[in-house]
């Protein structure tokens, strides 16, 4: 995570803490008078304040109250810088000390003036046992102190032992505050921050803090950034009285302004989630939906963090439970759009540049963006939405053309939280609206969409043989192939976890979902913007190389040769026995290169010659996959249709995407030692010697003929795979 941090972190922005103050006008008063009436108490304490009274007495006096006094007490050492000595483990108490006593007091206050204005507030507490792996995890990481926000008519005390899906704000320490310290403790905060977006569905955007000898940094995590706010150090008064607003709004400012999503809640009594679904882009339009079974999570630091629930709207009538499982019609979809307007040309937009290993779609950072849109833009002319793309869809193929290929929307658009003010709707102004302009421009705009969908499918690992697979496979890309050529749509996302299963009375078949990547070709300069999108290690290699043309639909055929050797790799389902050799497999290469660009030059190498795909790829499918012969059959037929494609016209030393040397013709697909047979026939790297030829640029001219014949080949393996399996 250290070079995420380099990446991603925005240093030093005035805004961040100003991030936590309510924006109720009321409720901001009450902030400012509590923050400077306990930081007096504070500067009492340490003996800096007004008066110059003992230490005992002083504490007394300035808390009013023994238990504060007694974890002002514990904190004190932090505070004077007294610790710089120390452990890192003993920062761990004397920061949460801190936090109960400003909690506390908080409280002390608000109960003791009846604060009408305060009619909803929460405590800010530690967990309790500190230095610890929380639960949930999916590694060994401890974090340092979790946070957890608590109901002021709940038990104000210290939690126990923390997990990931109800801690609000986790804390790194690190004992001194050098420039290396430092370094780490975002490094590891960074780390810990992807497990609250995968264990909380409603988490929009997350909260975090470090604590590097005396200098506390807080940080808000959104889609594509994370911004720090300048050094508060608490050993002295202007860093701890900042230390306390920061505190102190936490504590009064809204829910939504924690990170929380204010239209998704638990509802205990029938066991399952509440999540309001738009039934238009405006505000208060929406429906009611239940859900148990979170299907996709946002297990990803940055992107889109798209969430899928498995859903109906009828409300159950009673609870929740195997014995009376919830029957599902829908499929709720959470994600965060970058917004684009579709009036604008491809000039000054933003370019994605993916230079990181994180695979989640859409997860790079910005090269360059154009400034946030006015306050009052029109969310309905977000041409990245995929609702937008939906309909456009539906409009043109009709109600039965394709149906249940493709989702079908029930309901959906941008997302309202209830206390937001100004009518606005919930996006990236709305989580760091502070930036300045500068900042703002490097920062992509994302809207927050939800939407319902029909019908629904089962993740693709549920297909039960290599015969399913293919049917799933050729449907998906049927419906690919009809979307882009009918209605002008590429997908740009052709990935294991965006061809569904869906079983009905006419048995198996595929589901291509996730629109979020697709471009309409239709829209001005929109196909010609070089972008790099998609998932690793499905990605193309002009995807992954970011090659100044246009893609076509033979980047998603690419994508799907990809699919089908990870697959045939590493198993269609979770039946196959796993691999003793997976870590040493070349394949593996896709997912884990040094960086994109390394990928991209391994699966040139992996891919250059029917030998090289045959020795580092095809044979070293998983034998324990029944009808892995079949399967390996596929890709090295794909491969050959997609990279050597004698049927297309192309100048005599660039057919598809190789360099053919000294070869008149290519052997027809008759059988398998035909096609293994090519083994001389080298993709290039670079161009042809005599005419300079870049391949991929020539075969683009030609991508819908070989697409056609791209779905040829998967008709002809389903039948194969029909007879095989009769």
């Amino acid at each position: 995570m250290a070079d995420q941090a380099k990446k991603r972190l925005v240093r030093n922005v005035s805004c961040v803490v100003d991030q936590a103050q309510p924006t109720d006008e009321d409720k901001l008063k009450l902030v400012r008078k509590l923050t400077q009436k306990i930081s007096q108490h504070i500067e009492a304490v340490i003996g800096k304040g007004d008066e110059k009274l003992s230490r005992s007495s002083t504490i007394e006096e300035a808390a009013n109250n023994k238990e504060i006094a007694e974890h002002l007490e514990k904190a004190m050492p932090w505070l004077d810088g007294s610790l710089e000595r120390a452990l890192e483990k003993h920062m761990y108490s004397c920061i949460s000390a801190l936090l109960i006593a400003v909690s506390k007091m908080v409280q002390h206050e608000l109960d003791k003036d009846n604060a009408s204005s305060a009619d909803w507030y929460r405590s800010i507490f530690p967990h309790e046992k500190t230095d610890t792996k929380p639960k949930y995890s999916d590694d060994a990481n401890r974090i340092d102190v979790g946070l957890v926000d608590c109901p002021t008519d709940a038990t104000a005390a210290a939690q126990p032992m923390p997990n990931y899906r109800t801690l609000s704000i986790v804390i790194e320490a690190k004992r001194t505050s050098s420039k290396a310290d430092t370094e780490e403790a975002y490094a590891q905060l960074f780390g810990y921050v992807r497990h609250l977006y995968a264990c909380q569905p409603d988490r929009r955007f997350v909260w975090g803090l470090i604590c590097c000898g005396s200098v506390a940094n807080a940080c808000v995590f959104t889609n594509y950034r994370a911004y720090a706010s300048p050094n508060m150090d608490v050993a002295t008064s202007g860093g701890r009285e900042e230390f306390v607003r920061l505190l102190v709004g936490w504590s009064l400012c809204d829910l939504r302004q924690l990170g929380r999503d204010e239209t998704i809640s638990s509802n205990l009594e029938l066991n399952c989630l509440e999540m309001n679904v738009p039934t238009t882009n405006s505000k208060g339009e929406c429906k009611t939906y239940y859900s148990n079974n979170m299907i996709v999570s946002a297990d990803r630091l940055f992107g889109r963090h798209n969430r899928c629930f498995a859903a109906t709207d009828i409300k159950p009538e009673k609870r929740v439970s195997d014995d009376n499982p919830m029957v599902y019609n829908a499929v709720i979809k959470d994600t965060w759009a970058m917004f684009s307007n579709e009036q604008a040309s491809s000039k000054g937009k933003a370019n994605i540049d993916r230079d990181d290993d994180d695979s989640d779609d859409q997860s790079a950072l910005p090269a360059s963006a154009a400034p946030w849109p006015p306050t009052d833009f029109e969310p309905a002319k977000n041409a990245r939405c995929e609702v937008m793309i939906l309909k456009k869809i539906r409009k043109i193929f009709g109600s039965e053309f394709m149906k249940g290929r493709y989702p079908e929307i029930v309901a959906g658009g941008c997302v309202y939280q209830p206390s937001s003010p100004n009518n606005m709707p919930d996006c990236t102004r709305e989580t760091i609206g502070g930036l300045d302009l500068d900042q703002q421009f490097t920062t992509p705009f994302c809207l927050h969409i939800r939407y319902a969908m029909s019908p629904v499918g089962e993740p693709l690992e549920t297909v039960r043989s290599v015969r399913e697979l293919l049917i799933v496979l050729r449907d998906a890309m049927e419906c690919h192939f009809a979307i882009f050529t009918k209605c002008g749509i590429l997908h740009r996302d052709i990935s294991n976890n965006n061809i569904l299963v869906v079983r009905d009375d006419n048995g198996v078949h595929g589901l291509l979902i996730d629109f979020d990547c697709a471009i309409d070709s239709s829209l001005v300069g929109s196909n010609r913007r070089p972008e790099r999108t998609g998932t690793l290690p499905f990605m193309s290699v002009a995807n992954l190389e970011n090659l100044p043309f246009e893609r076509t639909m033979l980047d998603d055929w690419e994508s799907l040769l990809y699919l089908v050797c990870w697959l045939g790799s590493y198993g269609i389902n979770d039946t196959v026995p796993p691999r003793d050799d997976a870590y040493s497999l070349q394949i593996r290469r896709w997912s884990v290169g040094h960086d994109v660009l390394d990928i991209a030059l391994t699966k040139r190498l992996h891919l250059n010659t029917m030998s090289n795909f045959s020795e580092f790829i095809a044979d070293n499918f998983n034998t324990s996959q029944p009808g892995h012969t079949l399967l390996k059959r596929v890709a090295v037929v794909l491969h050959s249709t997609l990279f050597i494609d004698q049927k297309i016209g192309l100048d005599a030393n660039c057919k598809g995407s190789m360099i053919i040397d000294k070869l008149d013709t290519i052997p027809e697909d008759e059988d398998e030692d035909d096609i293994f047979s090519l083994r001389d026939i080298a993709i290039s790297n670079n161009q042809a010697s005599r005419k300079r030829i870049d391949p991929f640029v020539e075969r683009m001219v030609h991508a819908k003929e070989i697409s056609a014949q791209l779905l040829k080949v998967m008709e002809k393996y389903v039948e194969i795979a029909k007879k095989l399996d009769s």
